[in-house]
């Protein structure tokens, strides 16, 4: 059996990947219900509305699903306050800048303590390492591919390195959306693949209407990368807020930059996906967005996905070098 399925008790070894205003609870049960893990995306969310989530999740669904925490202690006691209470089959730890090694053992035990699997997204080998070691057990790498906080190394670098190095499952994260990037995954050695943007025009998302038509309309330019001096990168769409925050990096001081970038993009992310506002709002989204052509249910982004998959690697036996 494969061992991500094995290890989070899911039916097919794919992880939708946590995303702030998208991955809510019609979205999470849906990928849980075709077979995957879905993952809420609850970030720095208050309390209220995280058990909100979560109990909305499990009306929508009996399957496993995640929830993620991001790996800074402030919010790791905060979320980790629930997750007493709620008990979510898995924690999904979201790594930004670099690991603390005390940190992770710490909170990892409490988690394993109440029967939660935990599923770390790393996107430096040194993390997953540090995250490996203190007891995860599954390892999501993911590439600058990816939207949202990106690496400076692309997926086909980080996944080979991951999977020589550690002994539990890697899967592959940052520019797959379809069965081509499924197959490189598993080439690579990888034994489950994660998608994010492939999921944002899923017809469970509730975004505004307008995050899914740019999402749709998006080409192969379409992304850029910000924030880098605030050593906190991130891939979004291009829009007049990447201009004004790129402009912003390029006339400025690293220290400068970063202090006048923080007002500018406060509180982005709800403007786009809450409001519509394509303008000044944030799309997070990933290289591999031209590839999302059309709305379509999460399960048939998933069955697509791994049909696609079987397909490419049936054919991989016959090419000829």
């Amino acid at each position: 059996m494969n061992r991500v399925c094995e290890i989070l008790n899911i039916e097919k070894p794919v992880i939708q990947g946590p995303m702030a205003w998208i991955s809510t609870a019609p979205l999470v049960a849906a990928v849980s219900n075709a077979g995957g893990l879905g993952v809420l995306g609850v970030g720095f969310a208050p309390e209220p509305f995280i058990r909100e989530q979560i109990a909305e999740t499990r009306k929508l669904t009996d399957k496993p699903f995640g929830m993620n925490v991001i790996m800074i202690p402030p919010n790791l006691e905060h979320v980790t306050k629930i997750v007493l209470d709620e008990k979510p089959p898995v924690m999904y730890a979201d790594t930004i800048a670099g690991l603390d090694p005390e940190l992770c053992k710490k909170y990892f035990d409490i988690w394993h303590s109440v029967g939660c699997k935990i599923v770390v997204k790393a996107s430096f080998i040194d993390d997953a390492r540090i995250a490996a070691e203190a007891g995860a057990d599954v390892m999501i790498v993911k590439g600058w591919e990816g939207g949202g906080h990106v690496t400076f190394e692309a997926t086909t670098v980080l996944v080979p390195q991951a999977v020589d190095l550690l002994d539990i499952p890697v899967v592959a994260s940052g520019g797959i959306a379809d069965g081509r990037g499924v197959a490189a995954g598993i080439a690579m050695g990888a034994e489950g693949f994660e998608m994010g943007t492939a999921f944002m025009a899923a017809a469970e998302t509730t975004v505004h209407p307008n995050v899914k038509k740019e999402v749709l309309a998006a080409g192969d330019m379409s992304t850029v990368i910000t924030g880098y001096c605030t050593d906190e990168p991130c891939r979004q769409i291009k829009n007049k807020l990447a201009d004004e925050m790129i402009d912003i990096e390029d006339n400025n001081t690293k220290e400068k930059a970063a202090e006048l970038l923080r007002p500018v993009a406060e509180s982005s992310l709800r403007k786009a996906m809450a409001e519509g506002d394509m303008v000044g709002g944030a799309v997070m989204a990933g290289q591999i967005v031209p590839l999302v052509t059309e709305e379509k249910p999460a399960l048939q982004i998933i069955d697509d996905a791994i049909a696609g998959a079987k397909e490419i690697l049936s054919h991989m036996a016959e090419f000829e070098f």
